[in-house]
């Protein structure tokens, strides 16, 4: 079942802080240059952060229990060149979509789509942020106990050496402009 946009939130200000985004950027893990700069560019998922900004009541409600809520899907589409430090946008969230699911554990899963535009000062679209927040089935069946087995040991200890992986770390995206983004 689908439902049409129906609720929209208020827009609220969020300036873009040099300071923050190379927070963002330390957590992150990277030390690219286009984030230490005076005029440094938002990384592709700074954008997130507007929320800490929307005064009360501002922000679209998904209407679910939160205590099986679950935020399934984040994107970010920016129609140009990202914000910069020192720019101030302006976000507003929107409804866009609402539809049901059949869970696998049985019941039925909702869906909410909220869209957040991102605004400049002369009310040019910057950036989209398209969350998919999830409710979780309640489970119709009622779960048997597991029982855990004893652990087991080893002959021979591994050595944290073998045991740790490391991945390859991932380009940065922030300086791709026009293109969409995941997290």
């Amino acid at each position: 079942m689908m439902s049409a946009p129906s609720e929209a939130g208020a827009a609220w200000e969020f300036p873009i802080e040099r300071g923050k985004i190379r927070e963002f950027a330390l957590a992150m893990q990277s030390e690219a240059p286009e984030y230490q700069h005076p005029d440094a560019v938002v990384p592709p998922t700074f954008l997130i952060n507007a929320n800490r900004w929307a005064p009360e009541g501002a922000r679209v409600p998904h209407g679910f229990d939160r205590r099986r809520l679950l935020h399934g899907e984040q994107e970010y589409i920016f129609h140009g060149p990202p914000p910069r430090a020192g720019q101030t946008l302006y976000a507003a969230e929107r409804l866009a979509e609402r539809y049901e699911k059949p869970g696998r554990r049985g019941g039925t899963m909702k869906f909410a789509v909220i869209v957040t535009e991102f605004r400049d000062e002369a009310g040019t679209l910057v950036a989209e942020g398209r969350a998919t927040y999830i409710e979780t089935a309640k489970a119709t069946k009622t779960a048997e106990p597991t029982t855990t087995a004893e652990p087991t040991t080893t002959a021979e200890p591994t050595t944290t050496a073998e045991a740790t992986k490391t991945a390859e770390p991932k380009a940065d995206a922030a300086t791709a402009t026009g293109t969409e983004t995941k997290a």
